[in-house]
């Protein structure tokens, strides 16, 4: 199975490179089909997207790229750029600034990442301990003290990242909306009233569901009905 997701990626590229974007996109998208989970294919995949003109599903496959390099550059300018180019421009809510920067340090890598980074300052904290009791040299005692109490802060903060960082992508979910022009329902039905209209590429968080229907939150707070087929979850 990996050898085959390599051969479409691989006849990917090259459609790619011969501007033949649509048929890079096919491509590309077997071998997601085939559960070939890469941040680069996610990546490749959204810039086939892009130059195929469909900007919606281009922010899409970043989106999902980002989940698994969170700090990749290139990913994170691809995403600026596109979303430039959105009907929709929707403040963001304003959060206080200790949450927010809580959040930011928190998105700066994966949960996976996280758990790493906690693993690692663990050891450290650990084998400070253990050379604490066997060395009786006074500085040496001192300065791994002074170790052993900012591994272990680490260890803690690495590890709430972690959870939060996991319990985000268990927790929260966010969509983008691939319709070109949608009407935000009040209730989840064809026939409530229109509160307000979304075009394709804005990013939303998904609140609820209800057989076809998608309860969608914007990033200004307001919420609405939408059905399914309008949004896809990143």
């Amino acid at each position: 199975m990996q050898d085959s997701a390599d051969i479409y990626v691989q006849q990917a590229n090259e459609a790619y490179r011969l501007n033949h974007f649509e048929d890079a996109v096919a491509l590309y998208t077997k071998a997601v089909d085939l559960q070939f989970e890469s941040s680069a294919l996610y990546y490749n995949l959204g810039n086939a997207y892009y130059k195929s003109g469909d900007n919606a599903k281009a922010l899409l496959w970043y989106e999902r790229a980002k989940r698994l390099a969170a700090n990749n550059e290139d990913i994170i300018h691809n995403i600026n750029f596109v979303q430039e180019k959105l009907i929709d421009k929707i403040e963001v809510l304003p959060e206080f600034f200790i949450v927010k920067l809580w959040n930011s340090i928190s998105q700066l890598f994966t949960a996976n990442q996280w758990a790493i980074f906690s693993i690692i300052f663990c050891a450290i904290f650990t084998l400070s301990i253990l050379i604490i009791l066997v060395i009786r040299t006074n500085w040496i005692r001192t300065t791994l003290m002074v170790v052993v109490i900012l591994a272990l802060l680490f260890t803690i903060f690495t590890f709430i990242f972690a959870r939060k960082e996991t319990g985000r992508y268990i927790h929260y979910h966010e969509g983008i909306i691939i319709g070109q022009v949608v009407n935000v329902k009040s209730t989840p039905a064809e026939k409530s009233s229109d509160l307000f209209v979304i075009h394709s590429g804005l990013k939303v968080e998904i609140t609820d569901k209800l057989n076809e229907w998608r309860e969608v939150k914007l990033p200004n707070g307001e919420k609405g009905w939408i059905l399914s087929t309008f949004v896809e979850e990143i």
